[in-house]
């Protein structure tokens, strides 16, 4: 994947920035627009527990502005004790056509650390994207490949695939 020559991992931390940790609960929270979009039928068949389809049928049916901002905020903290791949994973399947889905997920081998030029490209077209999220999540893939941690590269893949699928559900329609 990335030219592993050219980083230097003993010289880098890698923990995850308190920065980048609100900006990936933010996203998550702002999922709660379009899991709320949902038909009442689709979010029955959401992977998540029951108590967090009952809060989600509850924001469906708020129409007070205030109201729904605080119930947004509150599936957005709930969200964080479900699994998000598995909650992503449904709503891009009921986001988006089959195209538009293989589309969307060429961009996980299109995205290389050398390539500044696609990682630019892909932050235009899906605006809720960031360039230095994008770059996190490479050079986490390229310590997994350094590291000849299998376990880490799982995590590190999952988690691109994850944020591409995010950043353009949060990117249709705006």
């Amino acid at each position: 994947m990335a030219n592993l020559s050219n980083i230097n991992f003993e010289d880098m931390d890698m923990a995850i920035s308190r920065t980048e940790q609100k900006k990936a609960h933010e996203r998550l929270q702002q999922l709660a627009e379009p899991l709320a979009s949902l038909s009442k039928k689709q979010m029955k068949n959401l992977p998540a527990s029951e108590y967090f389809v009952d809060e989600l049928l509850a924001l469906a049916d708020i129409s007070s502005h205030e109201a729904r901002k605080r119930q947004t905020k509150r599936i957005g903290k709930l969200l964080a004790e479900e699994d998000p791949h598995a909650l992503v994973e449904y709503l891009f399947g009921c986001t988006f056509s089959p195209e538009q889905q293989a589309k969307i997920e060429a961009w996980q081998t299109r995205l290389t650390l050398q390539d500044d030029n696609t990682l630019k490209q892909f932050s235009k077209q899906f605006f809720a994207s960031e360039y230095n999220t994008i770059k996190q999540l490479l050079i986490w893939l390229a310590y997994a490949d350094y590291t000849d941690d299998d376990e880490l590269r799982e995590e590190s893949l999952a988690d691109l695939h994850t944020y591409i699928r995010q950043v353009a559900i949060l990117s249709k329609d705006k």
